[in-house]
């Protein structure tokens, strides 16, 4: 396990590496870190799968009236809402998987359990950056399509464009959080399989 090739590096530079892991502290800690995890991701799938069906059906009435109406910016909101509730749904679908930790029952499973959450958020997280992207370019083609008939938005797009690259900015810092948490996990079962086999 003292390995050099066993090392792991940070972002500062600095090399690390897992001595001799205390499994009984290790179990715990993680354990009560998967169970406040399933509570947050079953209170997320309840909210955002609910929200993402309401997205549907509201992008199906805005495209409605915008068609009936001839408000053709409704129609690009209409799509905008479909696009991203369907962009969404697929990653939040599949924490259903990774949802019971009581599946996990020694550390080794603990730890795949915590991989594959960390992985499924990776997953979502980028499916929210895409949804971002299309929501500031389906809202600027709505601008456009506003201005071009005579009704310019009120509150100009560029406001828009700007909280959206705020919330992509913080979607991407937290993962990047969520990768730095995935390499540890990575490397914790590394140690603890050497460890095994020594």
């Amino acid at each position: 396990m003292t390995d050099p090739s066993d090392a792991k590096w940070d972002e500062l530079g600095v090399a690390w590496r897992a001595i001799d892991p205390n499994i009984s502290v290790i179990s715990s800690r993680l354990e009560a870190r998967l169970r406040r995890q399933s509570r947050l991701i079953t209170a997320g799938l309840l909210i955002g799968l609910s929200l993402s069906a309401v997205g549907v059906l509201l992008g199906v009435g805005t495209i409605g009236i915008g068609l009936f109406s001839g408000a053709w910016n409704f129609v690009t909101r209409g799509i905008s809402m479909i696009s991203i509730s369907a962009i969404l749904i697929l990653p939040m679908w599949s924490l259903q998987s990774v949802v019971a930790e009581h599946a996990a029952s020694d550390l080794l499973q603990m730890i795949d359990l915590a991989i594959g959450r960390a992985q499924k958020t990776l997953s979502l997280t980028r499916a929210g950056r895409y949804s971002c992207v299309v929501a500031g370019v389906f809202g600027t083609v709505g601008a456009a399509i506003r201005t071009h008939f005579g009704r310019p938005p009120k509150m100009s797009p560029i406001v828009d464009l700007i909280i959206l690259a705020l919330v992509v900015w913080v979607i991407y810092l937290y993962g990047r959080h969520v990768q730095v948490e995935l390499r540890k996990y990575r490397t914790l079962k590394h140690a603890l399989a050497v460890d095994g086999e020594a």
